[in-house]
């Protein structure tokens, strides 16, 4: 997903992985900076151990007491919901976080991530445009506007082929 390529690098990482670099961090940093540090400790433990509802009640919490990192908890909730399967409030917490100021970049691609989720289960082209609605311009533009050209030129073959039958 988007969200941990920006945090870890171009590698992919699992939810096992962020586990363990989340309790290898916790471990060489036993005692939480403030409040707000051990709420999101909190937090980040029950995303990787995938209690994702707990998880998002936490980051509101955050979202709600810490308003200059509000996007980066907004964020969180959209990748627990991203985790839920709940991909339309995925998307919708990601654009909240973009609204909040979040790095466009990784807001890209984590709704890159999510639409092309929507499209692989579905198969339904809105999910690619609606990618393109938000961002027309953005790092996977080319590869949406190429899965759309494949899908109507399949379409385009097969109407005519069928109007050529009739």
């Amino acid at each position: 997903m988007g969200l941990f390529n920006f945090l870890f690098g171009k590698k992919k990482i699992t939810l096992d992985e962020l586990k363990v670099k989340n309790q290898d961090y916790i471990s060489k940093n036993p005692k939480p900076k403030n409040e707000e540090n051990a709420l999101m400790r909190q937090a980040s433990r029950m995303l990787t151990s995938e209690n994702f509802n707990e998880s998002i009640e936490l980051y509101k919490k955050l979202a709600e007491n810490y308003p200059q990192k509000k996007g980066l908890y907004l964020s969180q909730i959209g990748a627990a919901f991203y985790f839920l399967n709940d991909f339309d409030k995925a998307i919708e917490y990601y654009l909240k976080a973009k609204n909040e100021g979040v790095d466009s970049y990784m807001i890209d691609n984590n709704i890159w991530e999510t639409c092309k989720a929507i499209y692989y289960s579905t198969n339904d082209d809105k999910t690619i445009e609606r990618y393109l609605e938000y961002y027309p311009h953005g790092n996977y533009a080319k590869k949406a506007k190429k899965i759309l050209s494949k899908k109507q030129k399949k379409w385009g073959v097969f109407f005519n082929h069928k109007m050529q039958r009739v």
